[in-house]
């Protein structure tokens, strides 16, 4: 018997930026024993002298906002390589992106905070967000890069700059003192921002530090860190990445989820989809989705071949259509798993949707 009545796979590459809808949950895998290879992570020792950092954002790293992207540790052209010696980061980068899940999280409102106490010395406000899909670097004036940001120096000759704020937001003025975790406005996409996120560059004496990293040549050994020990967890590398799991009444677009908000089906719902979408999964990765129907029965199962080469942000779903006049009530279950090209499950992640 065949529970492939309708798969659905829709896949986006290169970057170009939901919680569970509501009435979903996503949690760990319970209902199998699978073991998870984490991400290759140096050991943390903590930086000499006294300018320790704080968060940026009042949220949860890895819970309801993510890393995306790290500082560039590799000076030559074209390559680029995270304070770890992975693939996390594009060429040239200079700080820190912290990715909001998607645009409903920026309308709710984050707020960016200050990470250390200094004085506001640059500002600006009033430059427009990108809306989904809409974003297009040739309409960006490049001396605005930043968007909406604010630049605070500290003592010792460290600064920190917060880029692309959300526009009508920056509640601080220049020259005014701030304490660290003081909110300083709200995260946005302005500027040269392709999702919604806070671009951190942390310099001091006016050169880049990566606070996850301040040496200047990656280790995948050991890394000295800026951040606050009690911070240690929550700025542990992350490698692969679920920005988003959930299910849908039916077939789902990248904009469908970046901005947000998917209604769960219901027991009428002409389809039942499973959706997800991951970030900094690697060459060689091999991606699986599986639906299970309240017996536990898997309805529907797709596989994406090996990955060509590493993608900054994927989609896929996978689902079924409706046979009857309704959905059997219970309890749906939806799987995501990844496997590395060493055959390790790097990756796995399950959502569930009950359906009274």
């Amino acid at each position: 018997m065949t529970y492939r009545s309708l798969v659905l796979i829709a896949v986006a590459g290169v970057l170009a930026a939901c919680s569970p809808p509501r009435g979903q949950t996503a949690t760990a895998d319970a209902a199998q024993s699978v073991a998870v290879t984490p991400p290759t992570r140096p050991k943390v020792s903590q930086a000499e002298g006294t300018f320790v950092l704080a968060s940026p954002l009042a949220c949860t790293v890895g819970k309801d906002c993510f890393i995306q992207q790290y500082v560039d540790h590799d000076p030559a052209k074209d390559t680029a390589s995270d304070y770890t010696c992975g693939h996390a980061v594009y060429d040239g980068h200079d700080g820190t992106d912290f990715r909001l899940p998607d645009k409903a999280a920026q309308v709710r409102g984050v707020a960016v905070l200050a990470v250390a106490p200094g004085v506001v010395i640059g500002l600006r406000d009033g430059e427009p967000d990108f809306a989904v899909g809409a974003f297009s670097q040739a309409a960006v004036d490049m001396d605005k890069a930043c968007g909406n940001g604010v630049v605070i120096g500290h003592a010792g000759g460290w600064q920190t700059q917060y880029c692309h704020m959300r526009q009508g937001s920056v509640k601080v003025a220049k020259g005014q003192q701030v304490s660290a975790g003081m909110p300083l406005g709200l995260v946005g996409q302005s500027g040269d921002a392709q999702f919604v996120h806070l671009h951190l560059t942390v310099r001091h004496n006016g050169k880049p530090v990566d606070p996850f990293g301040t040496a200047d040549a990656c280790s995948g050994a050991a890394a000295t860190t800026l951040w606050a020990p009690a911070l240690r967890d929550q700025m542990a590398y992350a490698g692969r990445q679920v920005l988003n799991i959930g299910f849908a009444a039916g077939p789902v677009a990248m904009d469908d989820i970046e901005r947000g908000g998917i209604a769960a089906p219901v027991r009428s719902s002409p389809a039942l989809v499973l959706f997800v979408r991951a970030i900094d999964l690697r060459q060689g990765d091999v991606q699986t989705v599986t639906l299970y129907g309240p017996d536990g029965q898997p309805r529907a199962v797709s596989e994406v071949p090996a990955l060509d080469r590493d993608k900054a942000q994927y989609m896929l779903f996978a689902g079924e259509k409706l046979k009857g006049a309704t959905w059997t009530s219970g309890r749906y279950r939806g799987v995501y798993q990844v496997t590395d090209s060493a055959g390790r499950v790097v990756v796995r992640r399950e959502a569930t949707l009950p359906l009274p």
